[in-house]
């Protein structure tokens, strides 16, 4: 989360946060003002402008928030089944009303560049660093290949899920995330005579 103007109550940040989480699962990201998130805070609309620039950058934040508290990047010691596990998460996330959250916010940024930089860097850059960390520590383990494009690799996994969600063109299941990873894992795994 971006840090503006004075030091945050973090008692009522938190509130801020979730009340709109609540209000965008209830009514979507459009259909939910300002004064809508104060009201239900208990805050001033301007705690809020002192905090965040915009009311997307608020959603995108609380959005943000919930989507890390429900996926949380595991770490097992197999980076496969840690990918596994991560992968059927997000692609529980995608089937869920946070998908339909997450199409909005994506649509709404197409038109407005504000909107697309809040999402990219306050969602989606985040997550890819957790990929990233995954993906570095299955390097460091001997379990992934020395050298491999991360940024490449974590568009192979995740952008399966990613299409899926957005255009709906092919469930997402537990089963098509096993399918993806198991036709991405040897591209990037040591191999067993290596």
């Amino acid at each position: 989360m971006a840090t503006r103007g004075p030091k945050r109550d973090l008692d009522a940040e938190q509130r801020i946060l979730t009340a709109t989480s609540e209000l965008i699962r209830s009514r979507g990201p459009n259909r939910v003002a300002i004064n809508d998130i104060a009201a239900a805070a208990n805050v001033g609309k301007q705690t809020i402008y002192r905090w965040w620039p915009s009311k997307h950058a608020v959603v995108v934040d609380a959005l943000a928030q919930a989507f890390e508290a429900e996926n949380p990047f595991p770490d097992s010691g197999s980076t496969r089944a840690d990918l596994r596990t991560q992968m059927r998460r997000v692609a529980a996330s995608f089937s869920s009303p946070t998908g339909s959250i997450i199409r909005e916010l994506v649509a709404a940024g197409q038109g407005d560049p504000q909107i697309a930089t809040a999402f990219r860097q306050r969602f989606f850059e985040a997550r890819r660093t957790r990929a990233k960390a995954a993906i570095e520590r299955g390097v460091a383990r001997g379990e992934l290949r020395k050298g491999l494009p991360i940024e490449a690799v974590i568009d192979v996994l995740y952008g399966p899920l990613w299409l899926r969600m957005l255009i709906g063109h092919q469930p997402l299941s537990r089963a098509a995330v096993d399918e993806i990873l198991d036709l991405a894992w040897p591209s990037i795994a040591v191999a067993a005579d290596e």
